[in-house]
């Protein structure tokens, strides 16, 4: 018996190609997917390396705060010589490092980016963890005056620019400056994973990048030190805390690169999730097609089955036949999907780069839990989807042999649409349950129904496709005549075959149209809560949410035209308890720093930019007073006479805040939930920046010449734009528009092997219907009319699955946006143009798809056809 297998086998090596190749490409997502995440993560550990020297000081967040009013968030210079005195020090040198840090390219753009940051760094020399390169020169040479500059490869090769060139830096506090470039660098081996890296002189970095007053600028936010070979950093650490400020804390530098490793590889779980999860996509939609590979090739080999029970087989050795089949499918696909795994993570990690996401020269690693990981699903998949083929084998009676009828039976659809329906049903309540019955866990809920119908439509569609098979016959019946109407027959005749090729395409157009409605939702309801939340005839903002000078308020208002200028400025505190620390998330699996974004603004500026009513107390007046929105009231339990503490790590300092009103923002957004004084900010230094501008015109005054007025005032500044409200929700909605490009990708993967279970149904069936085609081209249907039969066979399978996916996704995408409702996305809107093209687009993949076995069955020699058994 085994080796008829393997004859068997080899004898429908072409017919079980497509099934291979779509184990391969579910596969390769996977592989894909852990290979990619290894990069990622060997990428990260070469930056912490070469970032973290033997021993580190720096500012202190797990301790008591109660001192840092008056605390200096800097080390001198005194206190570096100081630890540098320390027994086991071989060298400490003051490090200064800040974020928001921007170089602009040569078309005079800000090169930012969103998440990774932009950070600028005094130039050091000193080896990183236990003698490790720190800072790597990878071009020129290091800066050798305060006019000079380093940056990473990245940033150089994005910019626009060449070594010796004039380079513009935007910088927190002291504006846009020049500097030339004269060299690149990275830390360690590693890339610069997104964020970018610009390395002044010491004493230039002290001069741009620290925010102090007076003539002493000779201090450091940090210090670096390295130890004498065989001393106990540990020890060092404690010899340097005994004489530190109270707000900074020596540490292990070992400690420092476990912890940060720790949370990248947090992190990485959820990259990995997510990639994963349209991996299990694309091996779902596989599935369903060596299902019916299997299925047709049990319908095919019926009578030689069937002669194997005849001459002694039992059912069991012709399970195993098939199953053995199905392994070697498995086994042979998972194979090969690792092989293309690693091409999927190469254009993954090309397409990062291209972004600007450099990963450095990390080499590509196959760890083995993605050759494992690989090989057990793609294995257990095929082996589950060729199950039901294989029992159906055993159920071959040996009378079958002498009839040889292939012809699919109806019996059994009856029980398979009310298992369907049920599961529908099911999966409708557990939709309801998510929309109206159970709060906390709703989208669980809903997401499981959606599920649930997904399956329960799939398994009935033999019997629920019918109505769009029947509509669509009429219009072939129509238009292409006896054509049309075989083309329709040939789908009807196999019910189960039609309706597992439709539904692979039906998956992937239910999560493509779900997305669709979704990201029409998203940006219908952005631009109702810009309209409705933002007031002003222009908008001054920064790119990437990033703070800028205050002077740009102050300049706006200087201009003609324009009547009034408001702006707000922003900052996060974390929350701090009665005991003077930090308070931490405790249960539900979190180990956060509660934090809390605090507005300041004017008190005349109220109901100004955003829409905004005291509804309780009174407008604060003095600093530390605060009011708060209702919704954040509620959420902290806060009311008019409250008081919290807010601890503010940028400047490492501590203020009480009073809440003195409550305030409604009615259908609009406020644009912060706590809102306190500029004077507060002022009184802590955090008053120097602003996030957000608007801008009211005089009556009768010129747009477009204030509008010109207000781009020349932000000239000098890359990052600032000036916008009006129109302008603005554009730009919100392209970041929506870009994640759904990403993801779009994402999808098309099972898009693809739907379209390969189409190619692969139509060509086993061709030769299924050998004879049936060599007979019509005997009573003269000519070689056009079969082509135009298969064609039109396979448009009415993509159709079938397109319009039951289609219907699918919008209801799901409906309730995507309702599940969504408090999160912002307030509007439905179902792009119902672009949902049209997504139909003609199936019509289209039906044609193409039907390109190969058409053409095969247009070549069938009509004699030999005829003859065929």
């Amino acid at each position: 018996m085994w080796t008829a297998t393997w004859k068997s086998l080899w004898a429908r090596r072409t017919r079980l190609l497509m099934s291979t190749l779509a184990v391969v490409l579910g596969v390769a997502f996977v592989a894909g997917s852990f290979i990619f995440t290894d990069m990622l993560k060997g990428s990260f550990e070469g930056i912490v390396r070469g970032s973290v020297a033997d021993v580190e000081v720096q500012p202190r967040t797990d301790v008591a705060v109660t001192g840092s009013d008056t605390d200096d968030p800097l080390i001198s210079s005194d206190m570096v010589a100081k630890i540098n005195a320390v027994p086991g020090v071989t060298r400490a040198v003051g490090v200064i490092t800040a974020t928001g840090v921007y170089a602009v390219g040569s078309n005079g753009k800000a090169l930012a980016s969103f998440g990774p940051p932009q950070l600028g760094m005094a130039w050091t020399t000193l080896p990183a963890y236990g003698g490790q390169p720190g800072i790597v020169l990878r071009s020129g040479h290091e800066p050798r005056a305060d006019d000079q500059i380093v940056v990473d490869p990245t940033t150089l090769e994005k910019s626009g620019y060449r070594l010796g060139d004039q380079m513009r830096v935007v910088t927190p506090d002291k504006g846009t400056i020049r500097a030339t470039l004269v060299g690149t660098a990275t830390w360690g081996t590693g890339g610069t994973a997104g964020a970018s890296y610009i390395f002044f002189t010491p004493s230039r970095a002290q001069a741009l990048l620290i925010n102090r007053t007076g003539a002493d600028r000779n201090a450091w936010t940090g210090v670096s030190v390295q130890t004498d070979p065989g001393a106990d950093r540990d020890s060092v650490a404690q010899a340097i805390n005994g004489f530190l400020p109270s707000n900074f804390k020596a540490t292990n530098g070992a400690t420092i690169a476990d912890r940060v490793s720790s949370q990248i590889n947090d992190s990485l779980k959820y990259v990995n999730t997510f990639l994963l999860i349209f991996a299990g996509i694309s091996l779902v939609v596989a599935a369903f097609l060596i299902l019916n590979t299997f299925s047709i090739l049990i319908a095919q080999r019926s009578g030689e089955l069937a002669l194997y029970r005849a001459i002694g087989a039992s059912r069991k050795q012709l399970r195993n036949s098939v199953l053995v089949e199905a392994a070697v499918v498995g086994l042979a696909g998972s194979a090969l999907g690792v092989l293309a795994g690693i091409g999927v993570a190469q254009l993954i990690k090309t397409f990062m780069t291209t972004a600007g996401f450099d990963l450095g020269v990390t080499s590509i690693r196959v760890p083995p839990r993605a050759v494992v990981i690989s090989v057990i699903v793609g294995l257990t998949v095929t082996l589950t989807a060729a199950l039901l083929p294989a029992q159906r084998a055993t159920r071959v009676p040996p009378v079958q042999a002498m009839t040889g009828a292939r012809s699919e039976k109806l019996q059994g659809l009856g029980a398979r649409t009310a298992l369907g329906l049920t599961m529908a049903g099911v999966g409708v309540v557990g939709i309801l349950v998510g929309l109206f019955g159970h709060p906390g866990h709703d989208a669980v809920w809903a997401g499981i129904g959606m599920g649930l119908v997904t399956i329960g439509v799939a398994i009935a569609s033999p019997m629920l496709g019918r109505p769009v098979i029947w509509a669509v016959g009429r219009g072939y019946r129509a238009v292409f005549g006896e054509v049309g109407q075989l083309a329709e027959l040939n789908a009807i005749r196999q019910p189960r075959r039609t309706a597992a090729t439709a539904s692979a395409l039906m998956i992937g157009l239910t999560l493509v149209s779900l997305m669709t409605v979704f990201g029409a939702s998203a940006r219908a309801s952005i631009s109702e809560q810009v309209h409705q939340s933002l007031r002003g005839d222009f908008l001054i903002g920064s790119q990437g949410f990033k703070d800028f000078p205050a002077a740009v308020a102050t300049d706006a208002a200087k201009l003609d035209g324009v009547s009034s200028v408001h702006a707000m400025s922003t900052a996060i505190f974390q929350l701090v308890g009665a005991d003077g620390r930090i308070q931490e998330a405790q249960g539900n699996g979190q180990d956060r720093q509660l934090m809390f974004t605090v507005g300041g603004m004017k008190a005349s500026d109220l109901d100004q930019m955003f829409p905004q009513k005291i509804t309780s107390g009174r407008m604060f007046r003095s600093p530390g007073e605060v009011i708060v929105s209702q919704d954040a009231a509620s959420y902290r339990s806060l009311h008019t006479g409250s008081t919290f503490t807010g601890y503010n790590s940028d400047k490492q300092k501590k203020i009480t805040f009073t809440v003195v009103g409550l305030f409604s923002s009615g259908d609009g957004l406020s644009g912060a939930g706590i809102w306190t004084s500029q004077d507060t900010f002022d009184r802590v230094g955090l008053g120097s920046q602003d996030s957000f501008v608007s801008v009211d015109l005089a009556p009768g005054a010129d747009r477009e010449a204030v509008r010109a007025g207000l781009d020349r005032a932000t000239a000098d500044m890359p990052l600032v734009s000036v916008m009006d409200i129109d302008e603005y929700a554009a730009e919100q909605m392209a970041q929506v528009n870009q994640i759904l490009v990403f993801i779009y990708a994402l999808l098309g993967l099972s898009v693809v092997i739907a379209i390969l279970g189409i190619v692969n149904t139509l060509g086993l069936s061709i030769i299924e219907r050998t004879r049936e085609i060599g007979l019509l081209r005997a009573i003269a249907l000519k070689r056009r009319d079969i082509r135009r039969m298969i064609t039109l066979e396979s448009v009415l399978i993509a159709l079938l699955g397109a319009v039951v996916g289609l219907i699918l996704g919008v209801c799901f995408g409906a309730v995507l946006q309702r599940l969504l409702v408090d999160d912002g996305i307030t509007v439905l809107s179902v792009p119902w143009l672009q949902l049209l093209i997504f139909l003609v687009a199936a019509a289209v993949v039906g044609v193409l798809a039907a390109v190969w076995p058409a053409r095969r069955a247009t070549r069938v020699n009509v004699l030999t056809a005829i003859a065929t058994e």
